[in-house]
């Protein structure tokens, strides 16, 4: 005779493959819907190659320069000797460049410029571990442009003292 009182253990259990099995593709699930945050997230975060870095002008999306060119600052067809941004969006709203009559910064859609013969000096000063700041010192106004680490300030700096001293040269006119 069978003992009756020994029943299976597992006919207790029913229904704990099914739940097993839906626990299982909730954490799958999880992990995918995680996975899509987090890569969207770094998606706009990242900014794109070069995008910080001094760079000449025809490197430069038109759509990037689109803000000096409303502010008067770049002509319609004006490529600029160098061109940093410094905007938040790498938009271009906020960005120091380097034209062959000037050296300006745009911010905020305020433009800042000063003709080559305007400069009276240059000041270089790390404001942070990893920020340069390069002060454009005027007669009357001056304005900075903030590099982050290889970004170029020293590019920046040494451009910007050729051509104030390249223009400040007496001219040989014989």
């Amino acid at each position: 005779m069978e003992n009756d009182s020994q029943s299976d253990p597992i006919d207790g259990l029913p229904g704990c493959g099914m739940g097993l099995y839906a626990i299982v593709l909730m954490v799958i699930c999880g992990m995918g819907l995680i996975g899509m945050c987090s890569a969207t997230v770094a998606l706009v975060n990242s900014e794109p190659n070069e995008a910080r870095n001094l760079v000449h002008g025809s490197e430069v999306q038109v759509w990037r320069l689109q803000p000096m060119r409303d502010a008067q600052l770049l002509e319609l067809t004006e490529v600029p000797m160098a061109w940093h941004d410094e905007s938040p969006r790498f938009d271009g709203t906020t960005s120091c460049v380097v034209t062959q009559d000037m050296v300006a910064r745009l911010e905020n859609g305020t433009p800042i410029q000063l003709k080559w013969t305007e400069i009276t000096g240059t000041e270089v000063e790390r404001t942070q571990s990893d920020t340069m700041t390069v002060t454009i010192v005027g007669e009357q106004n001056r304005f900075d442009c903030h590099f982050g680490p290889n970004e170029g300030a020293e590019r920046f700096l040494r451009m910007v003292e050729a051509e104030r001293q390249g223009s400040s040269a007496p001219s040989d006119a014989n």
